[in-house]
């Protein structure tokens, strides 16, 4: 939930930081096309870019920190997901979704009365076709729009002295698939309805079908004063359609200005680096979301620095350490129970653990699993239990555990290297992750060891084990 959050964060100030820049230094060139394709870009950027770089699955690459005595550099195995149903989620990440998916159903409903009150109209007034031109004339008290393919006017206009231009107006609004981008900002509001400049670019984009539009019946060579009254005379009083593309939906003002602004080359220099500059700009933004994720999560690492944690040795029945484990020194969070320690190791490996053996990273063959590598995962899987404590508290987030296989196949040093998080308020629940995946690390049967220039040698692994909460 978190990550959700943060991520719709980050989406929200992405596009935030591509609509100041367009209305900063975009807004009032008659640069048409290619604002339309930078707002319709931002759009799209502001979800993409954010998306690729907070994904949970997306740290599974990045070098593991191992903490305090362990390894650096381990082979990171492929991550094993460990699913389960929530007995109960905290009250209010539950509240929140309920929320959001509120605001989905409403602005999904309205899109679909919209689209319904469009087809409504074309179903209840005649048709007529004509030169690759599909319009529609309504009794409706409604201004002249377009939708997709096909015009609807006002049967009033029908034998008005202006029509073609109307008509001219409305066919550039079809040529240009305007629609397509108005229907698009639709569907991203009902996906993010939260961020609140999708409609100003909606908004913008609107007024940029219209510039298009105007433009293309002047250059046609309709008179610019004899245009300009055809526009005041159609501000009227009705309605627009909020799908369509109004003939006289910006401001008459604006569109009288537009008319007679000449693209200039430090307009179309503004417009070379616009959008590198704000995708740079978005980027780093969301590269620090990230990296402040990770940062969160390293300052956990170190269990020393953490609510004065201490770390608790797991030796086996002969004193020798074959893992680490987190102990709660806050009188607030009551511990977890200790994982339970491996099973002792053989006579003849726990002689071998009293020797400073060089543990390898990189070797000519790789300990393998019992059965290959979807034997370990089913393994994990099979044999984790999602601790109640976690459920209940909504925790999850993936565990890093190092562990060494020994020359003879046994697992020995587990050691939990990164944990989900650690707070007052959820240590218990969070601890009781890392006991879970210590235990069912350190259990593992004994692998096929590894080998180097065909002797057999001690090799290190990171597990990542990813608990995950339908």
């Amino acid at each position: 939930m978190n990550t959700f959050i943060t991520y719709i964060v980050a989406s929200v100030v992405s596009l935030g930081v591509f609509y100041a820049a367009y209305v900063v230094l975009l807004r009032q060139e008659p640069l048409f096309r290619f604002n339309r394709i930078y707002l319709l870009s931002a759009l799209l950027l502001s979800f993409i870019i954010p998306l690729i770089t907070l994904l949970p699955d997306s740290f599974s690459m990045i070098p593991i920190k191992a903490t305090g005595s362990g390894f650096m550099n381990a082979v990171t195995l492929s991550s094993v997901v460990i699913t389960a149903t929530a007995s109960k989620m905290s009250s209010l990440p539950r509240i929140l979704a309920y929320i959001y998916l509120a605001g989905m159903a409403y602005f999904t409903l309205r899109f679909m009365i919209r689209v319904l009150s469009i087809y409504t109209l074309g179903k209840k007034v005649n048709r007529a076709d004509g030169d690759e031109r599909f319009i529609i004339w309504s009794d409706a008290n409604i201004p002249p729009f377009s939708f997709f393919r096909t015009m609807y006017l006002p049967a009033n206009l029908k034998d008005t002295p202006h029509i073609n231009e109307i008509i001219r107006h409305e066919q550039v609004h079809i040529n240009s698939l305007h629609s397509f981008d108005i229907v698009f900002t639709q569907m991203m509001q009902i996906i993010c309805w939260v961020n609140p400049f999708i409609p100003l670019i909606e908004k913008s984009l609107r007024e940029i079908h219209e510039f298009e539009a105007d433009k293309a019946v002047i250059h046609a060579g309709t008179d610019p004063v004899t245009y300009a009254k055809i526009l005041f005379a159609q501000d009227k009083t009705a309605l627009a359609v909020v799908l369509g593309n109004n003939f006289n939906y910006s401001l008459i003002k604006r569109r009288l200005t537009m008319f007679y602004k000449k693209n200039t080359r430090f307009a179309r220099l503004k417009a070379f680096v616009v959008l590198p500059v704000a995708v740079i700009v978005v980027m780093m933004y969301a590269i620090g979301c990230q990296q402040s994720n990770l940062k969160t999560v390293s300052e956990n690492e170190d269990s020393l620095k953490v609510n004065s944690n201490k770390v608790m040795l797991v030796k086996d029945s002969s004193g020798h350490e074959v893992g680490t484990a987190v102990v709660i020194t806050d009188s607030t969070i009551p511990p977890p129970p200790p994982p339970p320690p491996p099973p002792p190791p053989s006579s003849k490996s726990t002689s071998k653990l009293i020797k400073a053996e060089r543990v390898y990273t990189t070797v000519d063959n790789f300990p393998q699993f019992p059965g290959g590598d979807d034997a370990r995962v089913k393994y994990i899987a099979n044999n984790v239990s999602y601790p109640k404590a976690a459920m209940d508290k909504g925790i999850q987030g993936t565990v890093y555990v190092s562990f060494v296989v020994e020359k003879d196949g046994n697992i020995s040093n587990t050691k939990v290297i990164r944990h989900i998080m650690n707070t007052k308020e959820t240590g218990a629940a969070v601890n009781s992750l890392d006991a879970e995946a210590f235990r069912v690390v350190s259990s593992m049967p004994k692998w096929n060891p590894g080998t180097e220039k065909k002797k057999p040698v001690r090799v290190q692994f990171t597990m990542p084990i990813q608990f995950k909460l339908n």
